[in-house]
C-alpha cells in the first residue's frame, strides 16, 4: 500500500469539511415555517407581450361590464317608466324615498304610496315640471310645493325599509291615488292654504291624516 502524503491528508480533510453530515444538511436545507401565507409576496416574471396583453384583456373586462351595468339600469328605467309613466334615475328615486318619509312616514304603508302617487303624477301633469327633482323641489319665491323642503325635515330623515318598499310599489304602477295632484294635512295646514284647496281644487278622498285633490 503507497503511503499518503501529507498534501494528499490535508486535502481529504478540507474535503471532508466542506460536506456537512446528512443530518445537517436536511436542517440547513428546510424552509423558515409561514406563519401568515397572505405576508408571504410572490413575484411572477412576465415577458413585456404578456404584460401587455394582460392590460389589455382587464381593460376590456371593465369596459364590459361597465356597458353591462348601464344596460342594465337603462333597462330597468324602460320597465319602470311603463309600469308608472314616468322616467326615474337612481337619484329620483332617492328623492322621492325622502320626501315620501317626511311627509307620511307615520302613515302606514298605502298612504306612503299614495304620497308617492302624487309626485309621480304631478311629473306626468303638463302642469307641473317634467322631472321628481323639479316637482319635489318647486318653488315660487320662498314658497316651496313641499312643506319638508321649506323647514328642512326632508334633509334629516333616515328612509324606512316599508318606505322604500312603497316607493318600489309606486314605481311598479301600483296606483290608488285616483289622479291626485295634491294633499294636505288639515290639521297642520294654514288656513289660507286649507281654504284655497277646498275653493279651488276637488276633494277626490281621505286616507288617515291626508285629504287628496285634483
Amino acid at each position: 500500500m503507497r503511503k499518503a502524503t501529507k498534501g494528499a491528508l490535508a486535502a481529504a480533510v478540507l474535503s471532508a469539511a466542506l460536506v456537512p453530515a446528512a443530518s445537517n444538511a436536511s436542517v440547513a436545507m428546510a424552509p423558515a415555517p409561514v406563519k401568515d401565507a397572505s405576508s408571504q409576496k410572490v413575484v411572477i416574471l412576465q415577458s413585456e407581450n404578456h404584460v401587455v396583453e394582460n392590460a389589455d384583456n382587464y381593460n376590456r373586462i371593465k369596459r364590459l361590464s361597465a356597458n353591462h351595468e348601464k344596460r342594465a339600469q337603462m333597462q330597468e328605467a324602460a320597465r319602470i317608466k311603463k309600469s308608472c309613466g314616468v322616467s326615474v334615475s337612481a337619484s329620483d328615486r332617492v328623492i322621492l324615498e325622502r320626501i315620501v318619509e317626511a311627509e307620511a312616514g307615520g302613515e302606514d304603508h298605502k298612504g306612503k304610496v299614495l304620497v308617492a302617487n302624487v309626485v309621480l303624477n304631478r311629473v306626468k301633469s303638463k302642469s307641473f315640471p317634467s322631472t321628481i327633482s323639479e316637482v319635489v323641489f318647486a318653488h315660487r319665491g320662498s314658497t316651496y310645493q313641499f312643506s319638508p323642503i321649506h323647514d328642512g325635515r326632508y334633509y334629516t330623515v333616515s328612509v324606512s325599509d316599508d318606505t322604500k318598499k312603497a316607493v318600489n310599489d309606486a314605481l311598479d304602477g301600483v296606483d290608488p291615488s285616483q289622479g291626485a295632484l295634491y294633499f294636505m294635512e288639515r290639521a297642520y295646514a294654514d288656513s289660507d292654504n286649507a281654504a284655497w284647496f277646498d275653493r279651488c281644487l276637488t276633494r277626490l278622498f281621505g286616507y288617515h291624516c291626508h285629504e287628496f285633490y285634483k
